[in-house]
């Protein structure tokens, strides 16, 4: 959310996101203009990246567009293991005895935030009913299933 904030503020986030398309090339300087932008964007970017995450952008280090699109399947892979594991996250958080309400609210706040960004586009209520109840079958296995359960959140899909 920052980096997209800092990107924004900059003007630079049209590009990154794929909204703002390279001119026409018969528009010399507009090329110019949003090429040196995509650089700036690609090199924003790529010094924002922790020093181990740049792995993953070998040979895109200056298209933004792809950067953030690779970024994006990395860290926010859309999977039902990754919401499950985003809501067991959510259904732990307790109150800390030095917390104030305002500061255990922020928490729940950005913890449905990463919920709401692993959960595709087309996501409807009765795709959570059918993950809920998949996700209560796998949670009351014993641990004996461990590894069966470890498979079974690498799916795509639950059902």
């Amino acid at each position: 959310m920052e980096m997209k904030a800092w990107l924004m503020m900059r003007g630079l986030w049209m590009l990154v996101s794929g909204e703002e398309k390279e001119p026409e090339a018969a528009q010399v300087a507009e090329v110019q203009d949003w090429r040196l932008r995509s650089q700036k964007a690609a090199g924003a970017l790529f010094l924002a990246v922790e020093h181990e995450q740049r792995i993953h952008l070998g040979g895109i280090e200056s298209d933004p567009i792809a950067i953030w699109a690779k970024l994006e399947s990395v860290h926010l892979a859309q999977r039902p293991g990754a919401r499950f594991n985003a809501y067991d996250a959510l259904f732990s958080i307790r109150k800390r005895p030095e917390e104030s309400l305002q500061a255990l609210m922020n928490r729940v706040d950005a913890s449905m935030h990463s919920i709401t960004n692993l959960c595709p586009k087309t996501f409807s209520l009765q795709n959570l009913d059918d993950e809920l109840a998949c996700m209560a079958l796998i949670r009351s296995l014993p641990e004996e299933y461990s590894h069966f359960t470890s498979s079974l959140l690498l799916l795509d899909t639950l059902d």
